[in-house]
């Protein structure tokens, strides 16, 4: 048996202290975990409140929140899509959608339509050209005998009515039967698939009056529901009220209408959904995973329950106590776990693969563990100080996420170090593993060895010419500020907003400004649309269209001859099933004598439909019934439309309405402008010229491009403030500690190789920073640093040949662990995700490379006043 050394240090002494009360540690082990588990159970809360990441009081922000207090309706949560097949569906999926949610206003306290209402519904056609309003006023006039039978009787009855009345002028030989070949092709073909049981629309207003332009066919109603930022989704319950609310209408894809979800919180629910999405494979990966490379690092399952044991006790401990700083984490905070854990393990492995090593067949458990703690306890209180260091480093930043993960990760790291020098000692002891036969190393390790040792210029030259190139690619990495790369297109919110994004009739990210009237929002929305990068700039003035007294003229006179056609002194009452079989059948009779003396194309139509109102009249009511369901509705909106629009009339300022005015100038007369960019609005070239741009004339502007990218610039601020604040923290306690500039160099030089080697290679492959990735940069630092301080106290110790000793063995397992475990985050089908995995795995290749295979060749012969055990 070995005796234990003489002179302990403090570390082996607080060991040699657990594994005395074995026992008792392991209960008091025991007791922490139950008290942190009671109390991050009940008193867990998660705040997704992306905004509340970053600090209220950056100026981007404050200008953004002044901007929302003057005009709270700018401030859209969800944007609802309406796509219907004909105007008509569009327009009455809108309105009966944005009733429905307005009658719930403790879920929907705002929903607004920006291309609905009274207001569109009677002017609309004054935003026209006047050559588009001269040709619906024709097509008005030439469709009115047809349109006068049905809004008299609105029925299918009216409709046949209304085609008989064609019929007679056709079989009069007043007219040929060619004039009605739109209606005749279009009934015959709506009605032939309603009979066969397929689902189809049909659209009035396309058959009077052409075409429908795609605006026609889109619809936006503006919500912003009540949202939990208790949840994971904070906006799940409304945006499901919403649906379901489309769904009790008729409101789906059967009935020609589609209802899509975007807009910041769909965006931010569905990015929580897909993290979830492959969470327990990726999970199952990572546990299988950490233990295979446990059972590779220790060989020994009893040391493996007690290190994951001692890991789990420390994470709840952790989480405890976040709880009790913050009472809540954030969505970048709650990212402490993965850290905890990698680093957490790592600590584990090189306490338990030390001990493997000392314990010898024959010695006491005890005794090998106190000479492990003797050998190992310095090593990891200086790694586990030096990244708390840098992590509390993150502290104060602006970036309030990060800010509350470097507190949390940088108390946690003391916690790992306390449990992994008391309580998984004693699990150890109490656990009583069975020695590891002694191995030699392998011939391969060792002829590497002699390698870097034999060659440490070669090694250390091509070792800096790396360095120094990945450093000359340096300007090529980016920040990619651009939230939305990070999130899955295959969601319906992300998809959405990117059909939105390609449509010139919705601008998305749009930059506002304010000036103190509407004289001066007119000036500099002209000054902006001059510029290449903008596609046009809206104030209250827009919406006084030019050009109004000639299109007023023909909508008076198109009025004026269709009043008493839109507008019967009598309607009929609604007719029997009897009075709408014998209308088809005469309506039917009709096409056919019609048919006899036409030119052939216009004869088969008339046949066609024909047979088509035969099989009508001789089927069932309820065909009837779904018959007069296709045709009625839209008739009936079409109808209300045209009455609408033909009573438009002058608008002034004045005139427009108080809820349109209040969204563009304020009480006091400042006044708005809204700016949209020209071209692809997520590429972030283009957002960035568009940014900048507008910027030079209006320094002013606010809104969500500018967020986005301030938002980038402040993340990465953020990280590079806490990198130099890291960076001189560290290099302070290492100097403390080693008293040598030597020594503090030579373990802080392959941590800059590292990192160099890390982004160099991002460049290479074209892997930008993001708002996901970048949080992996804490936890491969504070690796990086833990592996290069291990290697340097035991070179200091006297260590030569390290890569032959039982400390190679921790480091190269404790990375392969902490690789395969958080890089199984790469299989994640959240973009974000799975870039943090690839970063991950390419970081500690490197790490792997530098601490393996730099740093021996670096480092060389130990010095010759080696400190020998605690000197």
């Amino acid at each position: 048996m070995t005796e234990p050394p003489q002179r302990l240090t403090a570390i082996a002494r607080l060991v040699a202290a657990a594994t005395a009360r074995a026992w008792l540690v392991a209960a008091l082990g025991a007791l922490l975990a139950v008290a942190a588990i009671g109390y991050v159970v009940t008193h867990f809360s998660i705040n997704t409140n992306t905004d509340a990441l970053l600090s209220p009081d950056l100026p981007y922000r404050q200008s953004e929140a002044a901007f929302a207090k003057l005009f709270p309706q700018s401030d859209t949560q969800v944007v609802v899509v309406i796509d219907g097949k004909t105007p008509e569906l569009a327009e009455e999926a809108a309105a009966g959608l944005a009733a429905k949610l307005s009658s719930q206003p403790d879920m929907f306290p705002s929903v607004q339509r920006p291309d609905g209402g009274p207001f569109w519904a009677q002017e609309a056609l004054l935003f026209a050209p006047t050559s588009a309003v001269q040709s619906v006023h024709d097509k008005i006039i030439a469709g009115a005998p047809f349109l006068g039978p049905m809004a008299a009787d609105p029925s299918l009855r009216g409709v046949m009515s209304s085609l008989s009345t064609a019929l007679s002028g056709v079989n009069a030989g007043q007219t040929p039967l060619a004039s009605i070949s739109a209606p005749m092709t279009k009934l015959g073909d709506a009605l032939d698939t309603l009979e066969a049981g397929k689902p189809t629309t049909f659209s009035w207003l396309e058959m009077v009056t052409g075409k429908p332009d795609p605006s026609q066919l889109r619809k936006l109603v503006l919500v912003n529901p009540k949202l939990d930022f208790a949840a994971l989704e904070p906006g799940a319950k409304a945006s499901q009220a919403i649906r379901d609310a489309a769904t009790s209408l008729g409101f789906d894809a059967a009935h020609g209408v589609s209802v899509r979800l975007t807009g910041p919180v769909p965006l931010q629910d569905e990015e929580f959904g897909t993290l979830a999405e492959r969470a327990l494979p990726i999970t199952i990966v990572a546990v299988a995973a950490i233990i295979l490379m446990l059972w590779m690092a220790v060989r020994s399952p009893k040391i493996i329950i007690s290190i994951l044991v001692t890991t789990l006790v420390g994470l709840a401990s952790a989480a405890a106590l976040g709880l009790m700083i913050y009472g809540t984490f954030n969505v970048i905070s709650i990212a402490f776990i993965p850290l905890f854990v990698g680093l957490g393990i790592d600590f584990g492995i090189q306490l338990s693969v030390r001990y493997r090593a000392e314990h010898q067949p024959g010695e006491a458990w005890r005794d090998a563990l106190i000479d492990a703690g003797q050998a190992m306890g310095r090593p990891l209180a200086l790694a586990a100080s030096a990244i708390a260091a840098g992590f509390l480093a993150f502290a104060p930043t602006a970036y309030h996420g990060v800010s509350q993960l470097g507190v949390i990760a940088g108390a946690g790291m003391l916690i790992a170090l306390a449990l992994n020098l008391t309580l998984l000692p004693a699990l150890i002891l109490i656990l009583k593993p069975t020695p590891a036969e002694p191995k030699p190393p392998a011939t391969e390790i060792t002829r590497l060895d002699d390698i870097i040792l034999g060659n440490r210029r070669r090694v250390v030259t091509v070792s800096v010419c790396i360095a120094v190139v990945c450093a000359a690619l340096m300007p090529l990495l980016h920040f990619d500020f651009n939230p939305i790369h990070l999130r899955s297109p295959k969601t319906e919110s992300v998809s959405t907003l990117f059909d939105l994004f390609s449509d010139p009739n919705v601008a998305p990210d749009t930059l506002e400004a304010l000036r103190p009237n509407l004289a001066a929002a007119d000036t500099l929305a002209a000054k902006v649309r001059q510029l290449p990068e903008v596609s046009g700039a809206r104030t209250l003035s827009y919406f006084v269209p030019p050009d109004q007294p000639a299109k007023l003229a023909l909508l008076s006179d198109a009025s004026n001859l269709v009043d008493f056609t839109l507008n019967p002194i009598m309607t009929s009452p609604a007719p029997g099933d009897g009075e709408v079989v014998q209308s088809l059948a005469a309506t039917a009779s009709s096409l056919r004598q019609a048919a006899a003396g036409a030119d052939p194309a216009s004869a088969g139509q008339a046949r066609r439909l024909a047979d088509v109102l035969t099989k009508l009249a001789t089927g069932t009511p309820e065909l009837r019934a779904k018959a007069s369901a296709l045709l009625i509705p839209p008739l009936n909106t079409m109808l209300d439309q045209m009455r609408s629009a033909l009573a438009a009339q002058p608008i002034t300022l004045q005139s427009l309405p108080p809820e349109l005015s209040s969204q563009w100038v304020t009480a006091d007369g400042r006044a708005r402008v809204s700016i949209a960019p020209k071209g692809d609005a997520n590429n972030n070239v283009v957002l960035g010229h568009f940014i900048d741009a507008v910027g030079a004339i209006a320094p002013d502007a606010t809104g969500t491009p500018i967020g986005i990218r301030e938002g980038g610039r402040t993340v990465v601020a953020a990280f590079l403030e806490a990198g130099v604040l890291s960076f001189v923290a560290i290099t302070g306690l290492l100097f403390l500690v080693l008293r040598r500039v030597r020594d503090v160099a030579i373990t802080m030089a392959p941590i800059v190789l590292t990192g160099l080697l890390t982004l160099g290679s991002c460049v290479v492959i074209g892997q930008p920073l993001n708002f996901a990735n970048i949080i992996a940069l804490p936890l491969l630092f504070g690796i990086g640093v833990a592996f290069h301080i291990y290697f340097v106290m035991s070179w200091r110790s006297g260590g030569s040949h390290l890569l032959t000793s039982s400390l190679a063995r921790a480091v190269f397992f404790s990375a392969l662990t902490t690789a395969t475990g958080f890089g199984s985050l790469w299989l994640s089908s959240h973009p974000g995700t799975a870039s943090m995995g690839k970063l991950l795995m390419i970081s500690l290749v490197w790490t792997l490379v530098s601490a393996l295979i730099f740093q021996p060749a670096l480092m060389g012969a130990p010095p010759k006043t080696a400190e020998a055990d605690a000197a």
